[in-house]
């Protein structure tokens, strides 16, 4: 059995998590006599005293620390004051409700560029989402979240951005992945002893992904500690879930002693809070563990307390989970009608958390719609004050609501069909890019297919009527060396330049469409390219290959050969170079080839706007095979270019 609460993210706000907080009754005693900024910020931390301890206090202070902002117009305060309100609805378990708050922030934060309330404001909004169970919407909150906590080198952001990426790996049930992102924020909380709750947020949580690996033994340590943390912290529902999550964590391992002690202390515990949540789970599991004791009667009792609590509460999943188990106790005793009707009972509530996860999923589209309705409503309000008035205005006003009311239709008609061009426009961008590539990928493999094919006919065509015609011209000297020894000198030039011929067909061949690289590789391929191309230019070259992949596909490692090939046919050109130097290795994901030379430079931008047929040679390769080219200057002099290309 799993506890139903949510992930602890972060339900506190930025004073909250700096481990100060205030008493409630030495800020009621000055509340009375505040004004202005001040009676705004004591309000605000009225709202976090109260903050898992009483739910109704916490909101009421936020909505009042809200509302005094707005009559000072000071942005700053607003934002901080809507945060905080957001905090309290989170806290209570009412992700829903913090939505429109923290979509006012965010717009007021991202206006006046005001980075550490628009993390704070990103921070809660991808805690909202994540709660609703919506990872998909969590997710880009939380990264940018943490991109902007690392610019501003936040550690509390990173912390909070670290916790939503995890948890939603494990949503997404990669659970060795959001391990590594919890170790990582614990890594960093070794640096900073005094974020008690954040060691008891991460505790927890990783705990539970722990249990879900089936190492119990850790994670049962770590909802230890997590309890602790929260305790030192005064955060009594923290301390609570750890130990409702230590109580499922040994009633999973078979600790039945262990599990009923720590379900008798949530009850406890929870007298001063009166979550029902954690009632009923609790009763339910003290069932649990009578029924494994063959204790029916005092598991029924249990049972029919936990469904007293969690039914008028609506707790759907819990009354799952109870009925489930109430039907395995009927059926142990035998009373096979009453488990039917309680098999049917969990099917029931099973249907109706299947359509409030539907519910949960539109709900971002909910809260706009109320929020426009709110809004409405209180523009009709106004309109009719102003009726009474004056009727004469009153139909001025309706005049211009209409003018207004098409005039913005006008705009939203505008603005809606810019929005389906634009989207066509990328549409038909996106597929005419795809074309070319496809074009650009056929045009690479119709080349490559010909140059093979022409090697192939050097090769086994005109070099093999070379090599015979060399023959036959060998014996016809030899005979006519016996008969006129004196023509023997003219014979022999001639059957050296035949044998030049022939070898520089196999040559052209072998370059062509070199057979070392579809039996060696490509590194033998480039050290016989390269010892070719330079043999006859008085070039010093050299040729480090290392870590490469074992197997390389050849669409690769031909488009890096021709790559290589293009480079030095360029140096050897144009370079004046003394020295080349290639490497060929891996770097993380990619492949790269780096072509270094020591002569006269070369300006990469000037040649592409020349539209030379070499450079967009190798551009259309390096594309074909999704990588990047590019040069840049050696020193003192020379030119470095550089491929990568994924592996």
């Amino acid at each position: 059995m799993r506890t139903i609460y949510a992930i602890l993210f972060f339900c506190v706000t930025e004073g909250l998590c700096a481990q100060e907080r205030f008493k409630a009754d030495s800020l009621l005693r000055v509340l009375d006599q505040s004004q202005g900024r001040e009676r705004v910020e004591l309000l605000r931390h009225l709202s976090r005293a109260y903050i898992g301890a009483d739910k109704e206090k916490s909101i009421h202070y936020a909505q009042e620390s809200v509302a005094e902002a707005e009559k000072l117009g000071n942005d700053t305060f607003i934002v901080r004051s809507l945060n905080n309100l957001a905090a309290a609805y989170q806290n209570t378990g009412d992700k829903r409700s913090s939505l429109p708050c923290l979509e006012r922030a965010i717009g007021i934060a991202r206006k006046n560029s005001n980075k550490i309330q628009l993390l704070e404001s990103l921070e809660f909004k991808a805690t909202a989402y994540a709660g609703m169970g919506q990872t998909d919407k969590a997710l880009p909150f939380a990264q940018e979240a943490l991109s902007l906590a690392e610019e501003i080198k936040d550690s509390v952001g990173i912390l909070n951005g670290l916790e939503i990426i995890a948890a939603a790996y494990k949503d997404l049930h990669k659970f060795e992945e959001a391990v590594q992102v919890f170790r990582k924020e614990i890594d960093l909380l070794e640096f900073m002893p005094k974020r008690l709750f954040e060691k008891g947020r991460v505790s927890v949580n990783l705990g539970e992904v722990y249990v879900l690996l089936g190492r119990e033994a850790d994670a049962i340590a770590l909802f230890k500690k997590g309890r602790e943390y929260f305790t030192q912290f005064g955060y009594p529902v923290g301390a609570l879930i750890a130990t409702m999550n230590l109580a499922n964590c040994y009633l999973d391992n078979g600790q039945l002693d262990a599990a009923r002690q720590a379900y008798l202390e949530v009850l406890e515990m929870n007298k001063a809070i009166q979550e029902p949540e954690l009632e009923s789970v609790s009763y339910t599991g003290l069932g649990l563990i009578e029924m494994q004791k063959h204790r029916f009667q005092a598991s029924l009792e249990y049972y029919k307390q936990a469904e007293s609590i969690a039914q008028p509460a609506g707790l759907h999943a819990v009354m799952k989970e109870l009925y489930g188990n109430m039907n395995d106790l009927f059926c142990l005793q035998g009373d096979y009608e009453t488990a039917k009707k309680y098999k049917q009972l969990s099917k029931q509530y099973a249907d109706s958390l299947l359509n409030a996860d539907v519910l949960d999923r539109i709900s971002a589209y909910q809260v706009q719609y109320e929020t426009v309705q709110k809004e409405k409503e209180i523009a009709e309000q106004q309109l009719q004050i102003t009726a009474q008035q004056s009727e004469i205005f009153r139909k001025n006003t309706i005049n211009y609501t209409l003018l207004a009311s098409l005039l913005a239709f006008a705009v939203l008609g505008w603005l809606f069909y810019n929005r389906f061009r634009l989207r066509k426009k990328a549409e038909l961008d996106a597929a005419v890019i795809q074309e070319q590539k496809l074009g650009l990928n056929a045009v690479i493999e119709a080349q490559e297919a010909e140059r093979k094919r022409i090697a192939k006919d050097l090769h086994d065509g005109i070099a093999q009527e070379l090599v015979a015609l060399k023959l036959g011209f060998d014996a016809l000297a030899r005979r006519v060396g016996k008969i006129n020894p004196e023509e023997s000198p003219h014979f022999a030039e001639l059957g050296e330049q035949l044998d030049a011929s022939c070898s520089e067909i196999r040559s052209i061949a072998h370059i062509m469409s070199p057979p070392v690289l579809e039996q060696k590789g490509l590194a033998p391929s480039l050290e016989l390219l390269l010892r070719h191309t330079l043999q006859h230019t008085g070039l010093e070259a050299r040729l480090h290959v290392h870590d490469l992949p074992a197997q390389l596909n050849e669409k690769t490692a031909v488009g890096l050969y021709r790559i290589t090939q293009e480079l030095l046919n360029n140096i050897v050109k144009h370079a004046k170079a003394a020295k080349v130097m290639i490497e060929l290795y891996t770097a993380g994901p990619d492949l790269v080839l780096r072509v270094e030379d020591d002569g006269v430079g070369y300006n990469f931008e000037d040649a592409r706007s020349m539209g030379s047929m070499g450079l967009l040679n190798i551009l259309s390769r390096a594309g074909a095979l999704g990588g990047v080219f590019f040069t840049e200057n050696n020193q003192p002099h020379g030119t470095v270019a550089l491929v990568r290309v994924p592996i």
